[in-house]
Order: C-alpha cells, then structure tokens, then sequence
C-alpha cells in the first residue's frame, strides 16, 4: 500500500510543484500529510487479493470542487485550498499494484508506473496535450455546428434511416 500511496502523493505534488506557487518546503509538508492521511484512510480498506474491492473509496476525484483528501492535506500542511493550482478535473485511482489517472472527463486514463518516474512525467505531458485536443476538437465541432445553424442536442435522424449494423 505505502509504494501505491506514495506514487500518488508524488503525482500531485509534482503538479502542484509546477505551477511554482509553492516552496519545497511547502510541497514536502503537503506530500507528508496527504500520504499519512491516505494511508490511515485505506488501513482497512486495502484488498490486494481482490484489487477492485473498495476502490471507489480510495478514488480522489476533483470536479471542480477539490476533493476532501487533498483539502485535508493541505489544511493539514498550513496550505490554502486557493494556493493548490490542480486541473479543474482530476480522477486519481489508487489501488493495490496500480495508480492511475485521468485529466478531464473525457480523458484517457493513465497508469503510473510504480518504478519509474519519469513515465510519470511523460503521463502527465500526455495526458494534458490529450485534454487541450479534445477541448480543441470540441470547440472545432461547435464552431461548425453554429455555421450550420444547429447544435449536437437538436440534431435527429427518422427512424427509417436507422440501418442496424
């Protein structure tokens, strides 16, 4: 359990390390908190016979509202929740043998390697030009949808002209 919640420390404290707000000293306390409260958290909660079980509970999800670990972290480490520069949407699954992530709703999700932290960063990078592509993507196909006059929700197709595959 302590290498899956250390790895997931790491990662946040990676990213909050990027936006350059925070002093080492900061980031050290935060990783320090976050890591005893997860892994006080997962005590009973951890089946590396049967990964899967338990592992919503041990999901940290931030949808635009940080999640409450992260909060506790750093309150714990004398942080501002304001003072946390995360993406506005961030899944992180930690479970026996695994850590993985997703940034956005419509995301891939990546594993972190438990080894290696330089997939990590490569992870990371990723992940977040996969976001700006779909966002890219998404605000292309608005644009083309206006041309038209019409938006995705109204768009519709007569019964006869469903042909099953």
């Amino acid at each position: 359990m302590k290498a899956e919640v250390d790895m997931a420390c790491r990662f946040v404290t990676k990213m909050l390390r990027g936006s350059g707000k925070l002093s080492e000293k900061q980031l050290d306390m935060f990783h320090k908190k976050m890591r005893e409260i997860l892994c006080a958290r997962y005590k009973h909660h951890w089946h590396p016979q049967n990964p899967l079980l338990g592992s919503g509970f041990r999901c940290i999800r931030i949808n635009h509202s940080l999640d409450p670990v992260i909060a506790e972290a750093a309150q714990a480490s004398g942080l501002l929740n304001r003072e946390l520069s995360l993406p506005e949407e961030l899944t992180l699954w930690i479970d026996p043998k695994s850590v993985a992530f997703r940034i956005g709703e419509n995301g891939s999700i990546c594993d972190l390697d438990l080894d290696e932290s330089l997939l990590q960063e490569n992870a990371i990078n990723k992940a977040s030009r996969e976001v700006m592509n779909s966002k890219n993507q998404e605000s292309r196909s608005r644009s083309s949808m206006n041309l038209l006059n019409c938006s995705k929700d109204v768009v519709s197709f007569p019964v006869s002209s469903y042909i099953p595959c």
